[in-house]
């Protein structure tokens, strides 16, 4: 996640190009930690930028090809396979359902908030009650794992805002 600081010794007609060697692999975040049990700083950085990307990036260029050449994109996504549904449904909902006036992005944004901080966790807390246990007996909400809150849009909270904006 980010840069890697590098540095390499040349010496000249003996060392290896720089091109030849990689990184090493960073580290993947599982998806269940990201979208249900983030403990780290790191996880929630990561959710973000997923989050960020998949609304702002992924979906939108989506929509963008499609547009500029239907047949192509359809024949690529028949070739890639996958998640089809999924991607079509994305791209019909952002050319049909997007917001045309800064309210409509008000309330885009609102129903996000309440999906992120509302609906997620009463998902996530019917599936895993405060008073679930493990197979082992152990109570599921320990350790690392807290138990999540709902969070209630407010407007005097200012990061509230900053979300909706």
């Amino acid at each position: 996640m980010g840069s890697s600081a590098n540095s390499q010794v040349i010496i000249p007609n003996l060392t290896e190009s720089y091109s030849s060697s990689a990184d090493p692999p960073e580290k993947a975040i599982p998806v269940c930690t990201l979208k249900n049990f983030p403990t780290k700083i790191e996880h929630t950085i990561q959710w973000a930028r997923d989050a960020f990307e998949g609304l702002f990036f992924t979906q939108i260029n989506q929509a963008r090809e499609y547009l500029l050449d239907p047949k192509a994109f359809l024949a690529q996504l028949e070739r890639d396979q996958g998640s089809e549904e999924a991607i079509l449904n994305n791209i019909r909902d952002i050319l049909m359902n997007s917001p045309r006036t800064f309210e409509d992005c008000v309330q885009r944004a609102l129903a996000l908030f309440k999906e992120y901080f509302v609906f997620n966790i009463q998902d996530l807390l019917t599936s895993f009650p405060p008073d679930a246990v493990t197979t082992e007996g152990k109570s599921f909400w320990s350790a690392s794992k807290k138990i999540p809150v709902e969070i209630e849009y407010r407007r005097d909270v200012a990061e509230h805002g900053d979300f909706i904006l």
